[in-house]
């Protein structure tokens, strides 16, 4: 069964993003860049490429607890490289000029992970991760007197969360 235009552009900007943004993603945030902030494509054909892109492995899918994440793989980068004038010359700059700008808040949404509840007593628990997609790097959990305390933490760790990790790191190892 032969495959249409725009199918093939769709995978090949899958492609094209897993390559410029170097680090594994999971389906959510692949639809957000792809549709929710670029209108790119569709959801249902990002996740339909993306599962083809699996399927013939170019692209890698792994677990990280009940997550799902995709990277690129060998295969992938080749067929990219193979068909990458297939991809338009101005979306390629759009995408590299989003992905420039936008690496990075991605990179740390998907490894620093972070939530608040409260506990029976009226205090709150903070959970922090730093996350991997094999493993976890540091897992903390604190409980804080209130609300407005947790809501901080929580709002600040995305921003603060690899400095923390290098104090906490070069404290214990002297």
């Amino acid at each position: 069964m032969e495959q249409s235009e725009e199918e093939l552009l769709n995978k090949l900007i899958i492609l094209f993003v897993f390559d410029k943004m170097d680090i594994a993603l999971d389906e959510k945030t692949v639809i957000s860049i792809c549709y929710t902030q670029n209108n790119w494509m569709m959801p249902l054909y990002c996740m339909d490429a993306i599962q083809k892109l699996v399927k013939t492995n170019l692209l890698h899918q792994m677990s990280r607890g009940r997550e799902k994440l995709y990277s690129l793989t060998p295969d992938g980068r080749i067929c990219l490289a193979n068909f990458y004038s297939r991809i338009p010359e101005s979306l390629r700059q759009e995408i590299s000029e989003y992905v420039k700008k936008n690496r990075m808040s991605f990179k740390r949404q998907q490894e620093y992970m972070h939530t608040y509840y409260k506990n029976k007593d009226g205090t709150y628990t903070v959970w922090l991760r730093i996350v991997e997609p094999s493993s976890t790097l540091m897992d903390l959990k604190f409980v804080v007197a209130n609300n407005k305390t947790a809501k901080s933490i929580h709002e600040n760790w995305e921003k603060k969360a690899a400095s923390i990790y290098l104090i906490l790191h070069d404290q214990l190892i002297e």
